[in-house]
């Protein structure tokens, strides 16, 4: 696998020659219940990363560590940058990569918090350059079937489900030092009728940064969550190179 930041600059420049496409991982600094790190969506977003760069090929660029945290801002520890600077941010860094030689720009985040902005921003970006093609990966709707699969536990909504099992499996299989089961709760908090609809912040119905079961979550549970995620991104990076 080849990193971009691990290289000299004459090497950078050699490379780009006869590698165009590259894979930028965008992270987020959020509370995650008590008992998972901070920076447990980075942690996660740099394995998936690596193990799709190392099966395809593709050069992966530095993890941008932070995103738009919105939901679970309000918790200690939680970082968040604007709708605004983050789409600059993307922007500028499209721009940089272009220049650099690259023509294929795949973007990933584990962050859900991050995919608005994202695919905004590539709507806007995707016309400007000749010859550029702007790829998020997502495979949510693998991992949503693997996880009724495999689940002990239920979820009451799929996009709100947060340092459940599923997450905290998926932490274990990526980044087991920045995991506490001991400290692992289930918690499902009262939501409020019209969450969907308002601007609630979690911590306005959840004293903890939880929803779901994370006593249930395992390393092995994780390992054919990010097996079945990976593996369909990489089949989505190799129709993309070969299209």
């Amino acid at each position: 696998m080849i990193e971009w930041g691990k290289l000299k600059w004459p090497e950078c420049q050699e490379i780009v020659k006869t590698k165009k496409a590259c894979l930028l991982p965008l992270g987020a600094i959020e509370a995650h219940g008590p008992h998972l790190n901070i920076d447990i969506d980075n942690s996660i977003v740099e394995e998936k990363s690596k193990r799709i760069c190392e099966a395809t090929g593709i050069i992966k660029m530095p993890l941008v560590p932070y995103g738009m945290v919105y939901s679970l801002y309000g918790y200690p520890g939680s970082l968040t940058i604007s709708y605004n600077t983050m789409k600059s941010l993307l922007a500028d860094l499209i721009m940089s990569l272009y220049d650099n030689g690259f023509r294929i720009i795949f973007l990933i985040s584990h962050h859900g918090g991050n995919w608005a902005v994202m695919k905004q921003t590539i709507r806007e970006e995707s016309g400007k350059y000749n010859g550029l093609k702007l790829v998020i990966l997502s495979e949510l709707s693998v991992v949503r079937k693997i996880q009724e699969q495999i689940c002990d536990s239920p979820y009451k909504d799929p996009f709100l489900a947060h340092a459940d099992e599923l997450e905290t499996s998926q932490a274990l299989e990526c980044d087991e030092a920045g995991v506490d089961m001991e400290k692992a709760i289930t918690h499902y908090p009262i939501l409020p009728s019209d969450l969907k609809e308002s601007t609630y912040r979690w911590i306005e119905f959840s004293e903890h940064g939880i929803m779901g079961d994370a006593t249930s979550a395992s390393k092995e549970k994780g390992k054919q969550f990010i097996d079945a995620e990976v593996n369909a991104m990489i089949d989505k990076v190799n129709y993309v190179l070969n299209k």
